[in-house]
């Protein structure tokens, strides 16, 4: 009886261990984007040239970095440049389907700047988004401190915000809908402090999302339930088999 109850004991601790490993090796879930995912686009520049602008940049070598140089340059009320990836491609990328960051809580990203940078996460607006033109799609930005040394930065996704300037340009009313099941790009643009005509650095060593993956949880806490009831009411049957045992532990 108490060989059985034992061996009872061990197989619960066992899958108790077990669903602890399986917790730990997928209960996270990641994006990466850099370095390279062949999953996703080769990586851009682009710059407020397409809006009219005259901003320019460029890629440039740097180890394994994901490296650009621009020189913001005035002619639109917002100059801008910086680096992109779309997550998309062929006729998804058309369709407009994106990647979905639903599930994601943060961005971790692993660079050097010369000064402040702006995520930027390009989504479809189901009203106004069409395929084909980047203008279109609702812009949600993130502003991130700039790190003159490669640092890593972890920050919530929470702090995502449409850009305003968007709507003025589309003639909507504001809204704060995010679409974050329908990210169809990522991108690192120049921010605060940068001086127009001179050039400024970004490198990038890890640009990478994370988040709970949520069917893995629901998974592991549905089986650590099921494992525990099949132990208790193995052990409840192995004490009514022998009412001796009980009364020893009643004592």
């Amino acid at each position: 009886m108490k060989k059985s109850l034992l061996k009872l004991t061990l197989a619960y601790a066992i899958c108790v261990i077990l669903i602890g490993l399986f917790w730990g090796a997928f209960a996270t879930k990641h994006i990466v984007l850099w370095p390279k995912n062949d999953s996703f686009g080769n990586a851009r520049i682009y710059s407020d040239i397409r809006e009219g602008g005259f901003s320019t940049a460029e890629f440039f070598e740097s180890d394994s970095a994901l490296a650009v140089r621009m020189t913001l340059n005035s002619g639109i009320y917002h100059p801008h440049a910086g680096v992109e990836i779309p997550l998309e491609s062929g006729l998804r990328e058309l369709a407009l389907e994106g990647t979905d960051f639903s599930n994601m809580d943060s961005v971790v990203l692993r660079f050097r700047a010369s000064s402040d940078v702006v995520l930027v996460l390009d989504v479809a607006d189901p009203q106004v988004s069409r395929a084909g033109d980047p203008l279109t799609l609702r812009p949600l930005k993130m502003d991130i401190p700039a790190t003159r040394f490669y640092s890593e930065v972890r920050l919530p996704l929470s702090l995502l915000k449409p850009s305003k300037i968007w709507f003025d340009i589309h003639g909507i009313e504001p809204d704060s809908s995010l679409y974050m099941n329908r990210v169809v790009q990522a991108a690192v643009e120049s921010g605060k402090g940068t001086l127009l005509g001179f050039p400024t650095e970004i490198e990038i060593l890890q640009w990478e999302f994370t988040g709970k993956n949520r069917s893995v949880i629901r998974l592991s806490i549905g089986l650590l339930i099921l494992f525990s009831c099949l132990y208790i009411a193995g052990v409840k049957n192995r004490w009514k088999k022998n009412p001796t045992l009980k009364k020893k532990k009643l004592r």
